[in-house]
């Protein structure tokens, strides 16, 4: 009878596990190339910048650090996503986005490190100061209001939850900064980028999804059953002595 009972509450808890399986994380740790990413850009549309959403360029892949790297090819370049991740991502709307970056030149000054382009131009974009020139500087950002993201037009306004959120219903695509220097476009920058995580608020970008506390509680109960001791059900005068 325990043993039913048991047996019960994992599959239910397996059934509430799979309700919830729209968890979701895109990952890029670049071990094997460069996983369909590529180079962009950002272009200026009279006064305000914005990425290149018609181009993509070459990237190239350093197989033994397991990173992609480039140069200043263009006068403001970025490093440009795979296609994996465009499209509906709402889901991910109070997740976050993270990565390794570092640049070998910079001018101290702040720029946008990351933008996310959706639909009909709505561009969202978060400036910092630069990455280290002699090691990865690791980056984390909110996919919410709290991260201080900012719009492209009307530029640098800070953007509501609600304008991320039309962002994210249908990403073109995200542009890494990968040009800290102002005026070298000449390839002598050497800058590197990996691990890059976009996830929703459910999901870790080292062990995936987290379980509900429900279905933790539920598992609970079964470990906790398994430790109950068992009732002999055998008749009296069957039992051994």
């Amino acid at each position: 009878m325990k043993n039913n009972l048991i047996a019960a509450i994992i599959a239910s808890g397996l059934n509430l596990a799979s309700a919830n399986a729209s968890a979701a994380v895109v990952r890029s740790d670049f071990s094997l190339g460069a996983e369909g990413w590529g180079t962009g850009r950002i272009i200026f549309s009279g006064f305000l910048p914005a990425v290149d959403g018609a181009f993509t360029g070459p990237v190239d892949h350093d197989p033994v650090g397991g990173t992609l790297r480039t140069g200043d090819l263009y006068p403001w370049t970025t490093f440009r996503s795979s296609a994996a991740y465009g499209g509906d991502k709402s889901a991910f709307f109070g997740g976050s986005i993270s990565y390794d970056l570092q640049d070998s030149q910079n001018d101290g000054d702040p720029f946008p490190n990351v933008a996310i382009l959706g639909e009909a131009g709505r561009m969202i974009f978060i400036p910092t100061a630069p990455p280290a020139t002699g090691g990865f500087t690791r980056y984390e950002f909110a996919l919410d209001s709290s991260a201080g993201w900012r719009t492209n037009n009307p530029f640098a306004l800070l953007a509501t939850d609600a304008y991320i959120q039309a962002v994210l219903a249908n990403v073109q695509g995200i542009w890494i900064n990968a040009d800290w220097k102002t005026g070298d476009d000449q390839g002598n920058d050497d800058a590197r980028l990996d691990n890059v995580c976009l996830r929703d608020s459910r999901t870790s970008c080292t062990t995936g999804l987290i379980p509900e506390p429900a279905s933790l509680a539920l598992f609970g109960l079964a470990l906790g059953l398994l430790g109950l001791p068992r009732k002999d059900s055998r008749p009296t005068d069957r039992r051994q002595p």
